[in-house]
């Protein structure tokens, strides 16, 4: 049995001749080229591998050369060089043959091809239809989105021009990897998970080419394509927001539904403002402005109940979970999280709110405020950090950004790196401005960087951004509040929305953000806010 498990591990090595050595491996076929793949099987190919001898001497080596892939995901191939390419989506690999450590390699393409009709439509009527000018259909999503790869299937939206109608619609796919073709008589499709899976699969790190066109009276309308960016890894994390619909907090394991994480319902009170920790604790605020402070533990078990006679309306963990600061009143406290006693208050010179820690335990980030009415309402918001030092000591207050005037500057936090804060920018106070808008600025100083792409447009009501889980990337993420409309299931109604951010760009002083897309399979008829993006 030992021999056997041994055997399988480690096959025995080709046994060449001993008075000759190889030369030379060439495989057929030996251009790089493209094979067609789809759901019910692909193209397959036989590779053969031709070997020379030192001597001189050409054979066939098809049996004796060791193949293998360098994506596994694109096919498989077998011992005597039949490439099947894999089923579920894309790849590019290259096929090798090796023998003696002489090898040859191929560049295959596996391109994922797959064709749906959904309703009362014959593809032949696009084929045969009469081009006409090109028209704006789209409704969702925004020409450039960037999703992480296990983004559930979005709900492509779109409209026939204004007074007019469409018999059926096209919706195509294209990349050098995809050419998935949809055929519908619907306004909206939504991919099933297999089917995005490939898709997402297949162009991860890369993009896919989305065109749409209309069926209508015979003529074929076409919108300008859009582009869709796939982020080569997953988001990590979920994503907690405060539901003033459920007067509670909902929970997005990213990748799946919502869930009630606590709500009214479940609890009897109603809660806001939460902040949760790296252990899974959460702190939050009941009833409203001013209430009680509450903490729960990851079973929701009560660590600080709502007698207890504790206040504070925003709320930082320290990185080791160990700490907490709350504000009010304008003045941010700080508690150990043993037993839930307060260690002072920190010394700022002026009132603060909105407090954040920084992941590695060193500043505090809040918003410092000039024109104060209450933890939740003020202008005259500047951005400003304190160092944390050793024993629940405090450093030098320093301000990180002063808005120009006229202007406030709140809800700060920082990256999962520790090298931007992003905050809140608007002309009005700091509770539901309409022209709110989302910044970031460097923690080390410089100039504070408009995120462009993610605000879109003026009076969406950006607000409350949060980053998620530093990735296996260059890529980050950010989750806001946004009032803009979801195709035509949304319209001034906040949502929770996501924006990659490039931070290469942040640092050349562009636009880092992409634009936004909504998060999947929350609520849209509820009202949604706070995003907390946990580990």
């Amino acid at each position: 049995m030992l021999l056997l498990l041994a055997l399988a591990c480690n096959p025995p090595l080709v046994q060449l001749p001993p008075d000759r050595a190889v030369t030379g491996v060439e495989l057929a076929p030996g251009e790089d080229f493209t094979v067609l793949t789809r759901a019910s099987g692909g193209d397959g190919v036989q590779f053969n591998a031709t070997i020379t001898w030192d001597d001189g001497a050409v054979e066939d080596g098809t049996e004796r050369v060791e193949w293998s892939l360098s994506n596994e995901t694109a096919g498989s191939i077998d011992e005597l060089g039949w490439f099947q390419p894999a089923t579920t989506g894309g790849g590019i690999t290259w096929v090798k043959g090796r023998l003696a450590g002489v090898e040859d390699e191929v560049t295959v393409t596996v391109r994922w091809s797959e064709e749906r009709v959904e309703g009362e439509v014959d593809p032949r009527d696009f084929e045969a239809a009469t081009p006409g000018d090109a028209a704006e259909l789209w409704l969702y999503p925004e020409d450039g989105v960037t999703l992480p790869r296990n983004t559930p299937g979005i709900t492509f939206q779109w409209q026939a021009p204004e007074g007019q109608a469409a018999e059926a619609w096209r919706l195509r796919f294209t990349s050098t990897l995809t050419e998935l073709t949809v055929y519908t008589d619907q306004l909206e499709w939504r991919a099933d998970e297999e089917t995005w899976q490939s898709v997402t699969g297949t162009n991860a790190g890369g993009s896919v080419q989305v065109e749409l066109a209309a069926l209508m009276q015979g003529v074929l309308v076409e919108a300008p394509a859009r582009t869709l960016g796939v982020n080569r890894f997953d988001a990590k994390g979920n994503i907690v927001y405060w539901s003033t619909s459920a007067a509670g907090f909902m929970e997005i394991p990213y990748g799946s539904p919502a869930e009630p994480y606590l709500v009214m319902s479940e609890t009897g009170y109603c809660m806001a403002c939460h902040a949760i920790s790296n252990d899974g604790r959460v702190a939050f605020t009941y009833d409203g402005g001013n209430g009680r402070l509450g903490i729960k533990d990851a079973d929701r078990a009560d660590l600080v109940a709502y007698g207890d006679d504790l206040y504070g309306n925003f709320k930082a963990w320290s990185p080791d979970s160990e700490r907490l600061v709350a504000s009010y009143a304008g003045t941010l406290t700080l508690f150990e999280t043993s037993g839930w006693a307060s260690l002072g208050s920190v010394p700022f010179p002026a009132s603060v709110t909105h407090p954040d820690w920084s992941p590695d335990g060193t500043q505090i980030v809040v918003s410092a405020v000039t024109g104060y009415s209450a933890d939740w309402v003020f202008t005259g918001g500047s951005i400003a950090v304190i160092d944390v030092l050793e024993g629940d000591g405090w450093g030098d207050v320093r301000t990180l950004y002063t808005p120009p005037e006229g202007t406030n500057a709140y809800y700060p936090a920082f990256s999962p790196d520790g090298e931007w804060v992003a905050f809140n920018l608007s002309t009005g106070d700091s509770y539901s401005d309409a022209d709110a808008e989302l910044w970031v600025v460097p923690t080390a100083g410089g100039e504070a960087v408009r995120l462009g792409a993610a605000n879109k447009d003026l009076n969406l009501m950006n607000s409350w951004s949060r980053w998620g889980p530093l990735p296996d990337d260059d890529i980050l993420w950010l989750a806001f509040s946004s009032t803009r409309a979801y195709g035509r299931y949304v319209d001034g109604l906040p949502q929770i929305w996501l924006s990659a951010f490039d931070p290469e760009l942040a640092r050349q002083g562009q636009d880092p953000s992409f634009p936004a897309f909504w998060l999947p399979d929350q609520d849209h008829t509820q009202n949604n806010h706070v995003p907390v993006w946990t580990r």
